[in-house]
């Protein structure tokens, strides 16, 4: 038990139960060590010299010629299209003792711009700069802003794009320093060529979070156009290395495909629990919950005030969905699909920041995922009161997959070949099956995240008292 994959899971099982205890046990608070931020003047010191330096001298310094002389983002995409130099970028930061007052100041702000959680504050510095001195950072520093909260998704794409084909490669290196015989390639992880060549638009990533398994958010459709964005939070194993990657990317997809002007943005960018027993514990939701609600206001920054936002948890993603409303967010509606529960600790919509925020749940009748909800709260174990139990839900009917033998399932299979045109949606596999396109449960899905009007069940709990 003590080596091996086996021996990693049991010894992380037992931090992060130690974790949960410490995080959400009632009137424990950790308190981390307090960080200093820089001063406003000093950041609009780093940002004047940000504008007052050359980004077309460093990149003319450090990337091939014609390269150099492209616009920066196509300049970003040729350097991921090079593999070896794209390791040599991702290698790179600003220098902040640099003579250039652009390379300098970059690493000033950014170094300075700190704690920010949501990005407020770097976003705040960037758009007082040139676009172009802006997007450059893609290009030049693309380890600096791929995952960096505040800078703008476009640029953040263009530099993750870089990050994926440079850990493809480096995979196959051997650390340095180099040894005086010759090294047979190491084996790449082939997951990370894979992303690589499906060119998703990735606005985080990272190749060895989850254990090294990886850890991702991802932007399906256009956000420029969007009216309504949803934020799919998945269920557990959302690993890089997991089929649950493009499978979610998949789910998401065809809700946008469905509906003009809704984007889609699948949010993994923390460590997820794997197996019933990891998933039993509060501790991921826990962990995950500051980030996730941090990650809503920066894309309601990203979007602006006039975009609907839905935020989506799917199974365990429900319990961090949950734990996130105890933070401050900036979305519309919450919708529960299958979710394993409120959060941990929750009982009602009080216990929330904002209880009067509309929620939805889709939960089939049979669903496996009921079997560990209510669990009780002096276990420590569990995350909190079902949602459908919630004061003020709306519920919302899961009723049949299409009638259709030609139909596809969430993973691409007819539902002829496997038996189930028309079934109601329930029992053992009806944690997947709500997400079949077309289904009552995927189109009553499309109508709460494009703010239409699903159809709901006939019973439902009471309303919130107050809202």
């Amino acid at each position: 038990m003590g080596t091996g994959r086996v021996g990693r899971d049991w010894r992380r099982i037992g931090v992060t139960m130690l974790a949960a205890a410490i995080l959400i046990a009632p009137g424990i608070t950790v308190r981390p060590e307090p960080v200093v931020p820089a001063s406003p003047a000093s950041l609009t010191a780093a940002t004047e010299a940000v504008a007052s330096g050359s980004p077309a001298r460093i990149a003319a310094e450090n990337l091939p010629p014609s390269i150099a002389a492209s616009i920066p983002l196509v300049a970003a995409g040729a350097v991921g299209n090079d593999p070896s130099l794209a390791v040599e970028r991702v290698a790179a930061l600003p220098d902040p003792a640099s003579d250039d007052p652009w390379e300098a100041g970059v690493a000033a702000l950014f170094a300075g711009a700190w704690p920010d959680p949501d990005g407020a504050v770097l976003a705040d510095q960037l758009s007082r700069l040139d676009r172009s001195d802006v997007e450059w950072l893609a290009a030049i520093y693309p380890e600096l802003v791929g995952n960096r909260p505040g800078v703008p998704y476009d640029i953040r794409i263009a530099a993750n794009h870089i990050r994926v084909v440079a850990a493809a490669e480096s995979s196959t290196r051997w650390p340095q320093p180099d040894r005086p015989w010759t090294e047979p390639p190491r084996r790449e992880r082939v997951e990370l060529t894979e992303i690589a060549n499906l060119d998703q638009q990735l606005i985080y990533f990272d190749a060895f979070g989850n254990e090294g398994e990886g850890s991702w958010a991802e932007l399906v459709g256009d956000l420029s156009t969007a009216t309504e964005v949803g934020v799919l939070v998945p269920g557990g194993s959302a690993f890089l290395t997991s089929d649950n990657f493009t499978r979610y990317t998949g789910r998401a997809s065809t809700f946008v495909d469905a509906a003009d002007g809704l984007a889609m943005i699948i949010w993994a960018a923390a460590p997820f629990p794997s197996g019933w027993i990891q998933e039993a514990s509060g501790a991921w939701a826990a962990s995950a919950a500051g980030p996730l609600a941090a990650f809503t206001r920066d894309l309601r920054r990203q979007v602006g005030p006039d975009v609907g936002l839905t935020l989506v948890g799917h199974s365990y993603g429900g319990a961090m969905v949950g734990l996130a409303e105890l933070y401050p967010m900036d979305v519309d509606r919450i919708l529960h699909v299958a979710s394993a529960g409120a959060g941990f600790g929750v009982d009602s919509p009080a216990d929330y920041l904002e209880p009067c925020r509309p929620r939805f749940v889709v939960m089939a009748p049979g669903d496996p995922i009921s079997y560990v909800q209510n669990i009780p709260r002096g276990t420590g174990l569990g995350h909190g009161v079902s949602t459908a139990e919630l004061d003020g839900v709306v519920i919302v009917t899961t009723g049949h997959l299409p009638d259709d033998p030609d139909a596809l399932d969430d993973v691409g299979r007819t539902l002829g070949s496997q038996g189930i045109v028309g079934k109601r949606i329930g029992g053992l596999h009806a944690h997947s099956e709500v997400f079949i396109p077309d289904s009552d449960a995927w189109d009553n899905m499309l109508a709460v995240l494009t703010f239409e009007e699903p159809t709901i069940e006939e019973r439902q709990p009471p309303p919130q008292p107050d809202c």
